[in-house]
């Protein structure tokens, strides 16, 4: 069973794939489920404590969550000055500088409408889990960058048993492309197997578990040049 999160985004939204360099990368079409992920724990940390986040910690691990993206998505070219950190032989001329003016590429999208965040997770049975988790989606107030602001409109009181076919799907599921519909695929990060609060906790030493997947997005190019692109839902 799957439950709706309707997220209305109130500025542009950028995510570079975590795997992307710092100077150029495009940008994902939607919040990874690792960013999702982040920011529950996040709020959690936030308007509770940090023994409540690690408490729910496998619970919020364990979700699968897809993504219902509006009609259209522009996708805005940018070229910006950064500053990135010198590199070693640099600093031994001059300690005193740390870091350098660089020009980068960057992405930027307007989404025409709402997002809905779809979640499943056999832990979901629990009407606590879900009320708990009900009442910290309300407080997320960014996907992706800090600045990429996002208001929850609402959520689903009623469980649907199978998602509408403008959600993304991972590649493996053939049933998706029984009806021959065109569409991009975006890789994205997820929490891996052997995740722990200590592994995604940026104050800690331990190192990330991540995975990667491969999902579709129901879109094609409506129109694009070298300053912006429009996608148009099939």
């Amino acid at each position: 069973m799957w439950w709706e999160f309707v997220f209305e985004p109130t500025t542009l939204f950028s995510l570079k794939a975590s795997d992307a360099t710092n100077a150029a990368g495009k940008a994902l079409l939607c919040p990874s489920p690792y960013a999702v992920k982040m920011a529950l724990l996040n709020a959690i940390c936030t308007y509770d404590k940090v023994d409540t986040a690690v408490q729910y910690f496998d619970l919020i691990k364990s979700l699968k969550i897809e993504f219902a993206l509006p009609e259209y998505i522009v996708v805005n070219n940018c070229f910006l000055r950064i500053m990135q950190e010198s590199r070693s032989e640099t600093r031994q001329v001059n300690p005193n500088v740390m870091f350098k003016s660089t020009v980068a590429f960057r992405e930027y999208l307007y989404l025409s409408g709402d997002i809905k965040i779809a979640i499943n997770s056999d832990l979901l049975l629990e009407k606590h889990s879900l009320n708990f988790l009900k009442s910290y989606f309300a407080k997320i107030n960014y996907f992706g960058k800090r600045g990429c602001f996002f208001q929850l409109k609402y959520f689903s009181d009623n469980a649907i048993s199978e998602l509408p076919t403008e959600y993304t799907r991972e590649l493996t599921d053939k049933n998706y492309f029984s009806d021959g519909r065109a569409n991009i695929l975006s890789k994205v990060d997820d929490f891996g197997d052997k995740a722990t609060f200590e592994k995604v906790n940026n104050f800690s030493k331990e190192k990330t578990d991540r995975v990667f997947k491969i999902i579709c997005l129901p879109f094609k190019v409506f129109k694009s040049n070298k300053e912006f692109s429009i996608l148009e839902r099939n």
